[in-house]
């Protein structure tokens, strides 16, 4: 269904930023699991575009459509030129998009030229191992957060975003990047294993650190993954390098309804990515996909005052239907929140709908 929906809605936005932003926008961008061919029933459509002007940020959007969650966001020139410099992830969104729309050649080619200068940072030895680097202390002052004095669903949250920041410093080291994203982040780690001949303890322990049942495994296996790829790519963690990580805080309880249902407008694709992943059985990925969702349920708890949800505590690599149950009732609940705080989801049962309302600008 979403497959249908998707195609209607590029050629949608192709049309509206042609006809009402052709001078206010740079160039829009297709990137993901439309473009890489991994979409499944149930998949969005990742968009992102470049603003020129300011009434050009009039275009981001989050709305859904049949149950699927869409976020059409911009970002600038200084960021795109920063993934380009290996200073951010998301390197996808540079190296694997297909143009929808360009403002002209002189734009094109500007955004061109910033893919051929990630080209190039990731084949200069000293630049692309200089980010890796940065990634394995980034994965160190997680590590230090989980050693603290931590439930189970903030150890395997810490320990999740351990191994995807680690398994990024081992392909940015090769010269290389995971161009599916999260989606074959495993499988591909896999592959640069066997390529570079990166050391199989890497693999060993994400896979160990995605199947740990307790804390104490979760803790053991994502400081084992730490230690190969520090030893690996050459980075000495003696330092402590906590003393620059801010804490999250305490919750603030700024109940903005109208925020809180864009934020769900926008997540609801990663709580579609789990319960595709809990009926195919990818644990993996399901494990991954909720780590992310963890993340921006904590955020939304923090920052909007919702309940606190946790989901990571019922992940079983092996049954995965008990953490299916558990994010299927904390979506259930947040939109009971959503709706009985006052806020509005952009919610239409089919594309003609969307295209009809008064929102879709």
């Amino acid at each position: 269904m979403s497959i249908a929906v998707n195609e209607k809605l590029v050629t949608w936005i192709e049309e509206k930023v042609k006809s009402e932003y052709a001078d206010d926008i740079s160039l829009a961008l297709l990137y993901g699991s439309f473009v890489n061919g991994t979409a499944n029933s149930r998949s969005d459509i990742d968009c992102y575009f470049i603003p020129r002007t300011e009434r050009g940020y009039r275009l981001a959007g989050t709305f859904m459509i049949a149950g699927v969650g869409y976020d059409i966001f911009p970002m600038d020139w200084e960021r795109v030129r920063n993934i380009a410099n290996l200073e951010e992830g998301l390197l996808p969104l540079v190296g694997d998009v297909k143009v929808l729309y360009s403002s002209s050649e002189e734009d094109l080619g500007r955004f061109r030229g910033l893919q051929v200068q990630m080209k190039d940072n990731l084949a200069d030895k000293q630049k692309s191992q200089t980010a890796a680097r940065k990634r394995a202390e980034s994965a160190y002052k997680l590590y230090q957060d989980m050693c603290k004095p931590n439930p189970l669903v903030e150890i395997r949250k810490l320990a999740g975003h351990i191994i995807m920041q680690l398994a990024d410093a081992a392909a940015i080291y090769n010269n290389d990047y995971f161009h599916c994203g999260l989606k074959m982040q495993f499988q591909d780690l896999l592959k640069l294993q066997k390529e570079k001949d990166i050391p199989i303890r890497i693999c060993e322990e994400y896979l160990h650190t995605v199947q740990a049942k307790t804390a104490e495994e979760s803790i053991r296996h994502s400081y084992g993954m730490l230690c190969t790829v520090g030893e690996y790519i050459g980075v000495s963690f003696s330092e402590d390098l906590s003393k620059d990580h801010a804490e999250s805080g305490e919750t603030t309880e700024v109940k903005d309804s109208a925020l809180l249902a864009g934020l769900y407008e926008e997540i609801s694709s990663t709580f579609n990515k789990i319960y595709v992943c809990c009926e195919t059985n990818n644990y993996i990925l399901a494990y991954l996909s909720a780590v992310c969702l963890q993340r921006e349920l904590d955020d939304a708890h923090r920052e909007y005052g919702s309940e606190k949800y946790d989901i990571l505590s019922f992940y079983e690599w092996d049954d995965l239907q008990k953490m299916n149950l558990a994010v299927k009732a904390a979506e259930d609940h947040l939109v009971r929140f959503i709706v009985g705080s006052g806020g509005v989801i952009k919610r239409y049962s089919t594309f003609e709908e969307f295209q009809r309302s008064a929102w879709a600008w």
